[in-house]
């Protein structure tokens, strides 16, 4: 049995107590991850805070995927990380096995669990998704390395090809259901009852068929990037773009704060017009 130190995401992202919950939310976007380890000035763990203890405290709708509007930071200001977070956290060490470790999940119902060192010292992460993956891979240990960014983009073009795939019969679907009938106008007869009901079916389609040619569009600007080796890139900083938000966005060619800062130079522009 493998244990977490084969496992663990290593050199975790990490905030500090005093830090403001609204910048932790804004990483939490930027890098499209749902937790984040509390640690002290010398690395030592004291607390969590998710993505849920947000969602429970802040007056407004949190979302991995949009960030919170000028009129929603304004109302969550005054909040710290550790104020919402979780204190006293279960944690393992690189030596608990998966089988321990998964346990620890199941039986908390928690979706992380923080790796310390003989010291307490903070030194991984290991979540329900790396769970997941070492008991789909038959709970073989695989080296650090093999999260990579690389990994995760190759992975996510894969996935954007097959979705491609299945989006293009969808649409053929929909396609083959209007020639159907528009033949039927014009070569066949058919009653009022029969007519209504293919109209209707037409109605269904037609626009899940434009949201579907949409996302198909965001996938070849994706597919395109990746042909050039920018996917994941913000052309803006530079930085990497977040794979939760390459998922979500295909077509995004901006990490979220890059996004954001265009947005509101865009809707201060448009308020200079009026």
């Amino acid at each position: 049995m493998p244990t977490i130190g084969a496992l663990m995401t290593r050199d975790p992202v990490t905030v500090e107590p005093q830090l403001s919950a609204l910048h932790a939310l804004d990483l939490m976007i930027d890098r499209g991850i749902r937790h984040l380890p509390v640690v002290d000035r010398r690395g030592h763990l004291r607390g969590i805070l998710s993505i849920d203890d947000l969602r429970a405290a802040f007056p407004f709708s949190v979302s991995l995927i949009r960030p919170p509007s000028e009129e929603d930071r304004s109302a969550a200001r005054e909040w710290t990380v550790g104020e919402l977070m979780t204190h006293g956290p279960v944690t393992v060490t690189p030596e608990t096995t998966l089988e321990q470790a998964a346990a620890s999940l199941a039986r908390f119902r928690i979706g992380c669990l923080p790796v310390e060192d003989a010291t307490g010292r903070l030194v991984g992460m290991f979540s329900e998704s790396d769970a997941l993956r070492a008991i789909a891979l038959r709970a073989e240990p695989k080296p650090a390395h093999a999260h990579s960014r690389a990994t995760e983009l190759g992975e996510l073009v894969a996935d954007l090809q097959a979705e491609r795939g299945r989006i293009a019969s969808q649409l053929e679907r929909a396609q083959e259901l209007e020639r159907s009938l528009s033949a039927e106008r014009h070569d066949v007869p058919t009653d009022d009852a029969e007519r209504a009901r293919r109209l209707t079916d037409i109605g269904i389609e037609e626009p899940l068929a434009a949201l579907a040619a949409r996302r198909l569009e965001a996938i070849d600007h994706a597919l395109a990037r990746a042909g050039r080796g920018q996917l994941g890139t913000c052309e803006k900083c530079g930085r990497d773009i977040a794979i939760a938000r390459l998922r979500a966005l295909p077509g995004a060619s901006q990490c979220t704060r890059c996004a954001s800062q265009s947005e509101k130079q865009t809707g201060a522009l448009r308020g200079a017009t009026r």
